[in-house]
C-alpha cells in the first residue's frame, strides 16, 4: 500500500509540509476505510485542501475530515462527501448510508470561542454561540431522514448541559445576539435534527470527548446503534 498510498497523498497534497498534510497520511494508514474515502473525493479535497489558506479555514478542514475519518472507519457506515442538494439550498458535509439502508446527513462545523469563553464552557457568552450554530445551520437538515449536527469545539467545551442550555435558550425569548429569523426557522424546523454532538480533536486529529444530545421531538430519530458508534469511536480516540 506504500506506493500506492504516497501517490494518492502527492495528489491530495502536493505540498508535504501543508499542515494537514500528517493527518491525512495518519487516517489514510490507519484506515482502509478513510483511503477508499479520500480516493472517492480526491478532487473535492484537493480542492479544498488548496482553498484552505488561512489557520482557521485549516482547522475548519481538518475538523470536516476528522469526522469524515470516524465515520468511514466503521465498515456500517457508506459516506459521500457533500451529497447533492436543491439547487439554491444548502446541504450538509455528508451523506450516510447506515447498515445499507438508513440514510443519514452530518454537518460539522467548528465553534470558534474566546478564551475567557472556552474557560468557561457553560457561560451566557457559550451557550448564545451554540444557540446561534445551530439556527445558522438547521437550514442543512433536510427532510426524509435524520440529521446530525457535529459541533468541534476547544477540549474544555465539551460539556453535557451546554447543547441542553443552548436548546433551552431557543426555546425561550428572542435572546440578544441571535437573529429572530434565525430562530424562528430553528423552532418551524427543529424536528428535521436528530440530534447534536459536542466533539473536540486530538493533537493528531482524531475525533475525542463526544457528548451527543438527542432530539426527542425529532421525526427521523437518530439510530442509537448510530449513535453509540460515535461515542465508542470517540471514546477509544481519547484513550
Amino acid at each position: 500500500m506504500g506506493r500506492r498510498l504516497d501517490g494518492l497523498l502527492a495528489d491530495l497534497c502536493p505540498d508535504p509540509a501543508h499542515p494537514l498534510a500528517p493527518s491525512l497520511r495518519r487516517w489514510s494508514e490507519a484506515s482502509p476505510g478513510f483511503l477508499r474515502f479520500a480516493q472517492a473525493h480526491a478532487a473535492k479535497i484537493r480542492k479544498k485542501l488548496r482553498l484552505a489558506s488561512s489557520e482557521g479555514e485549516q482547522r475548519d478542514l481538518l475538523a470536516e475530515l476528522a469526522v469524515a475519518a470516524l465515520l468511514v472507519a466503521d465498515p456500517r457506515c457508506a459516506v459521500g462527501y457533500e451529497p447533492p442538494h436543491p439547487a439554491g439550498e444548502r446541504g450538509p458535509d455528508f451523506g450516510v448510508t447506515f447498515k445499507g439502508h438508513t440514510a443519514l446527513r452530518v454537518e460539522v462545523t467548528r465553534l470558534r470561542l474566546p478564551e475567557d469563553e472556552a474557560g468557561d464552557p457553560v457561560g451566557p457568552g457559550a451557550v448564545r454561540r451554540v444557540a446561534r450554530v445551530i439556527c445558522d445551520k438547521i437550514g442543512q437538515c433536510a427532510p426524509g431522514g435524520a440529521n446530525l449536527l457535529v459541533i468541534v469545539v476547544p477540549p474544555g467545551a465539551v460539556h453535557e448541559t451546554l447543547v441542553p442550555a443552548a436548546l433551552r435558550l431557543l426555546d425561550g425569548p428572542v435572546p440578544s445576539g441571535l437573529r429572530p429569523e434565525g430562530v424562528l426557522e430553528f423552532r418551524r424546523h427543529r424536528q428535521r435534527l436528530g440530534a447534536v454532538a459536542l466533539c473536540a480533536l486530538s493533537a493528531e486529529g482524531q475525533v475525542r470527548a463526544a457528548h451527543l444530545r438527542t432530539n426527542p421531538a425529532a421525526k427521523h430519530p437518530l439510530p442509537p446503534e448510530f449513535a453509540r458508534l460515535l461515542l465508542r469511536a470517540a471514546d477509544g480516540a481519547e484513550r
